[in-house]
């Protein structure tokens, strides 16, 4: 199996669990497939980068020269990248209800699934 099959193996499981974890909790909706899709690619793309980052040394600054000569700090491009990555998760999640407090939020609003009763099933199933 080549590395390119192996991460879209990743990217499936990943998108499987993440309707599994949103039907346990009663948010899960078939039109957000496309976004679950993104979130796992997402997700993947932030192990991946977050692994190199480890592998070379965990550098957030870095030093660099500007147009007059000085020398300044700056945070690194790959940190910049896993940075804005863990926003955007973060983002996903809440959205999701996958987070606590993105389903205080949706049970706020009253967006999630509502779980039919023992006593409705017997009602519909008699009727």
């Amino acid at each position: 199996m080549t590395e390119a099959q192996k991460i879209k193996t990743k990217i499936t499981k990943l998108k499987n669990q993440t309707v599994k974890n949103m039907e346990a909790i009663g948010t899960y909706h078939k039109e957000f497939d496309a976004t679950i899709q993104r979130y796992a690619e997402l997700r993947i793309q932030y192990e991946l980068l977050t692994g190199k980052w480890y592998d070379e040394g965990c550098e957030i600054t870095e030093e660099y020269t500007n147009k007059s000569g000085a020398k300044n700090r700056r945070k690194t491009a790959l940190y910049l990248s896993i940075e804005t990555m863990r926003k955007e998760l973060v983002d996903l999640e809440n959205i999701f209800g996958l987070t606590p407090k993105g389903l205080r939020g949706i049970r706020a609003k009253g967006l999630e699934e509502k779980k039919e009763s023992a006593l409705d099933k017997l009602l519909v199933e008699d009727g």
